[in-house]
């Protein structure tokens, strides 16, 4: 009896298909829509950061965005995802993450409280120190 358990618990697993790559558009996506408007600017710079820093090309990353767009796609528990990345990535891939998620933030140059309150959740999900983060904050604002 436990088998056919142990079964079909594989089985959702493997319905479900979770990736890493579905993880980061999903906890970048929140960062665009934070602040309620969704702009073609940020899902350009989302799409190019996403493939400087994890070498996946820009146009899945568009495609993929696209989908959570016209899905009308809300994130009611962004742990879920912040977990299978805390767990797989590098913690330096973590912070990388987090850059992508502040210069998203700044791309029309207004800290909007919405999308830093965002990022700042995301990043102790992440479980990147206090440290980092305000190191990364300042230097993509010091940037502008």
């Amino acid at each position: 009896m436990l088998n056919k358990f142990f079964q079909s618990f594989n089985q959702i697993e493997k319905k479900d298909n979770f990736s890493i790559d579905n993880d980061l558009y999903n906890l970048v996506y929140e960062i665009i829509i934070a602040d309620h408007e969704i702009t073609s600017d940020e899902i350009e710079l989302s799409s190019n950061l996403i493939e400087f820093y994890f070498q996946i090309p820009k146009s899945k990353n568009l495609e993929q965005f696209q989908k959570l767009i016209d899905n009308k796609h809300f994130n009611t528990d962004l742990s879920q995802y912040a977990m299978r990345l805390k767990s797989s990535l590098s913690y330096e891939q973590r912070m990388d993450i987090i850059l992508i998620c502040w210069q998203v933030l700044m791309v029309d140059n207004i800290e909007d409280k919405l999308e830093s309150s965002t990022v700042r959740t995301i990043s102790t999900l992440l479980g990147l120190e206090d440290k980092d983060f305000i190191l990364i904050r300042n230097r993509v604002k010091s940037s502008l």
